[in-house]
């Protein structure tokens, strides 16, 4: 058992404990009254992962997130408690990948290399407990753990292929159970209610050069979505996107527990005109039945993510930074705050919103400082009860 990272919960947050200077009401947002909570302040590059990895424990009272050092391209992840709104150091490995909870939060895993570790939730002790083999290359930005807890997947990437790569968390056992040419990140999700589904995303028409080197992303249609089980049987295209009036953007999860797939997406209803960004759409995976529960007028939808009982989703808008709240049932959408993130080429700026585990709070990344941190906010009693009535 290798001991923890580190022993030290530090304050970085912006409530400071000085009765001079407290928690000011300028931090909160002009428009909804939202206070932001900063969970870090130093000047490197923080950011949670990407909202449809389980970085948030089951009760919503941690965060897991990554900490970058530019000068040296190192990156750490840490922890932030929202009760004490301290955060530590987890990982101290140079290559680790981001951690993830099981659902019922009693252990988080990790990649170091090909080596998968466990570590503790509450000592942040950990182990390596499995060896991947050396012919994976693992693209792991983030792994997905199945609704009991037994399996991992997470993606593979090749030189002319990837794919998704299933672990019995028991016994180490993996296999590939998904290979295409045109993978570049399969942002393989495990449904979160009964079964093991796994969402994938396909990136049709992707070129690469003689090297390996990416030359375009997707071809004229873009993207596609697929469903299978995580033995790699019975695959389902989800009808999202693929057309000529409609593309995916790589941003979708499961709906709550349910075996319903939530997507932002581009639309239009003739190929002359504009691509228009104000939707997200739901399909079923059972008879492929699509919905569009939202239209917004000049919101331009981008990250999506859901409460676990699907009945809420949070998104961002990459014109203005704003997040949004929404019901799954009525459409009906509320601004939350705006995160002040700048949306720039690199990933960090771009805001990822996700509901904490317990469903009462958001999380969300923001260089508004001029270096990416981590925010934090609860929802307020009632902000969502007029999207439903």
């Amino acid at each position: 058992m290798k001991p923890p990272a580190s022993r030290t919960w530090e304050q970085e947050s912006n409530v400071v404990f000085d009765e001079e200077v407290l928690y000011q009401n300028r931090f909160k947002d002009p428009q909804t009254g939202i206070m932001p909570l900063r969970l870090t302040t130093m000047p490197f590059g923080n950011a949670h992962i990407y909202p449809e990895a389980p970085v948030s424990t089951p009760d919503g009272q941690r965060v897991i997130f990554a900490r970058h050092h530019p000068p040296c391209g190192f990156r750490t992840f840490w922890i932030a408690d929202l009760t004490s709104l301290a955060i530590r150091q987890v990982t101290d490995e140079p290559d680790a990948t981001p951690p993830a909870f099981t659902p019922d939060g009693s252990a988080s895993y990790y990649f170091v290399g090909n080596t998968l570790w466990r570590m503790s939730p509450e000592s942040f002790e950990r182990e390596p407990i499995h060896q991947i083999a050396e012919s994976f290359t693992l693209a792991a930005w983030t792994s997905t753990i199945s609704h009991c807890g037994t399996r991992l997947a997470v993606a593979w990437m090749g030189d002319t292929e990837g794919g998704v790569l299933v672990i019995d968390l028991a016994t180490g056992q993996s296999r590939s159970v998904y290979t295409r040419e045109d993978i570049r990140n399969a942002h393989a999700q495990y449904c979160r209610g009964l079964g093991n589904l796994l969402l994938i995303q396909v990136n049709d028409g992707m070129e690469r050069d003689s090297e390996g080197n990416l030359l375009r992303f997707t071809g004229d249609l873009g993207g596609h979505l697929e469903v299978i089980d995580d033995e790699g049987s019975d695959v389902r295209v989800i009808d999202i996107g693929r057309s000529p009036y409609e593309r995916i953007q790589g941003h979708q999860c499961w709906l709550g527990t349910e075996h319903t797939v939530i997507s932002t997406t581009h639309w239009h209803e003739k190929v002359t005109d504009p691509w228009r960004q104000n939707r997200i759409v739901t399909a079923t995976t059972e008879d492929g039945s699509r919905r569009v529960i939202c239209e917004g007028d000049d919101e331009a939808f981008t990250h999506v993510h859901t409460t676990l009982d699907g009945q809420f989703w949070i998104s961002d808008c990459n014109r203005t930074a704003n997040i949004y709240v929404g019901s799954v049932s009525t459409g009906r959408f509320k601004l939350f705050c705006n995160s002040g993130a700048s949306f720039g080429a690199h990933q960090t700026t771009h805001p990822h919103p996700f509901f904490l585990g317990d469903g009462k709070g958001i999380g969300w990344n923001s260089d508004l400082t001029g270096v990416t941190q981590v925010y934090v906010a609860r929802i307020p009693d009632g902000f969502l009860d007029d999207l439903e009535s």
